[in-house]
């Protein structure tokens, strides 16, 4: 899945026209917004639609499972349309596989290869922060995590930033977790931190303002000597698993599974593979 730009939405037709005709990668609808004016569940299914037949991933933000609402949210949709859901504020394994549970159940009562919809649990306290680890390990159908940086400073008493280094070690345990299980780290930022927050190793970003589109994308489009390098990273590995080794050396660097399937997901952000 290639998630340099996340558009979020609340669902309104002009958002969602706009977000349709940018170049985004994919379109989240909200639904975990207690402000949010009226109920968003009703036109979800054909939204996702939209979004899907546009090339793009179609995302929904859910509820907690604590809310008791979770249900009525994936009841409007899971379809053959959705690609992922990110979970917010996530504390304890737990409640990501308790909401994997309810996926698989709604998979299965729609005729819908279980495991399909990816799961993204957003980071967005210091409890979830030291659980990251655990947290995007909690299930199988696990695509990442999402770094949730303005509620993390509240939850935290910092002040959130648009540059600079405060809020730098809590971004790299995020990105460290997501990657250590094969995951993509995305963060969920204002359009003025873009390009440095890419230096930091995530994947994309998540946000409201579609005019920053174009500059997530091109933030967080690998570069050419990354690409090169996850190239010839795949031939050094399938050239050593030819000869019947398990690694390869590709200068002085180890190349193994693991560093091949990174390498897989460099290329698949730019479109490859």
């Amino acid at each position: 899945m290639r998630l340099r730009s996340i558009v979020i939405i609340d669902g309104g037709e002009d958002h969602l026209a706009a977000a349709l005709a940018s170049s985004a990668d994919a379109i989240a609808l909200m639904f975990a917004d207690a402000g949010a004016a009226g109920d968003q569940r009703a036109g979800a299914p054909a939204a996702l639609a939209r979004i899907r037949e546009s090339g793009k991933s179609a995302i929904a933000i859910v509820n907690h499972p604590r809310t008791q609402i979770l249900r009525a949210d994936l009841e409007a949709v899971v379809t053959p349309d959705l690609a992922a859901v990110i979970f917010p504020h996530a504390v304890e394994p737990q409640d990501v596989r308790d909401l994997a549970v309810l996926l698989r159940e709604f998979e299965y009562t729609r005729a819908i290869e279980p495991g399909t919809v990816r799961v993204f649990p957003s980071i967005d306290s210091a409890r979830g922060l030291v659980r990251a680890l655990e947290i995007a390990a909690a299930t199988p159908r696990a695509g990442g995590l999402v770094f949730e940086s303005a509620g993390y400073a509240r939850d935290t008493g910092a002040r959130d930033e648009a540059s600079g280094p405060r809020l730098a070690y809590a971004r790299g345990a995020v990105v460290a977790a997501a990657r250590a299980t094969d995951g993509l780290p995305v963060i969920q930022a204002n359009s003025f931190e873009l390009t440095q927050l890419a230096h930091y190793g995530f994947a994309g970003a998540a946000f409201s303002d579609v005019m920053a589109v174009g500059a997530a994308n091109a933030a967080f489009l690998p570069t050419i000597t990354e690409l090169a390098h996850a190239r010839a990273q795949l031939e050094a590995y399938a050239a050593a698993k030819a000869e019947g080794a398990w690694v390869a050396r590709l200068g002085t660097e180890v190349v193994d599974s693991d560093s091949v399937r990174k390498a897989r997901l460099i290329l698949a952000q730019a479109g490859e593979g």
